[in-house]
């Protein structure tokens, strides 16, 4: 859990809920959205940059195909221990 103040997803209202309802948002443990996103919430205009950012360098950036990318991040993700 984050230690600073951060928008849950029943809280979230304009840019905050069209984000995280948004599809692009990582989300875990019973599909609810990331800490790592949340901390971003009280800054709507951080928050889109920041999922942008993320998704485009997750996803496409390579010239490897979504799966071969997800099969990688998935693998370093196991690796590492990481809850994502």
């Amino acid at each position: 859990m984050a230690w600073i103040k951060v928008v849950q997803e029943s809280e979230a209202t304009g840019a905050v809920k069209r984000v995280y309802e948004g599809g692009k948002v990582a989300r875990i443990r019973q599909g609810t959205v990331g800490e790592i996103v949340k901390v971003f919430s009280l800054r709507p205009d951080l928050l889109e940059a920041r999922v942008g950012f993320g998704t485009t360098m997750t996803f496409g950036g390579s010239g490897l195909g979504r799966f071969r990318e997800e099969l990688i991040a998935v693998s370093i993700s196991a690796m590492l221990k990481c809850l994502f």
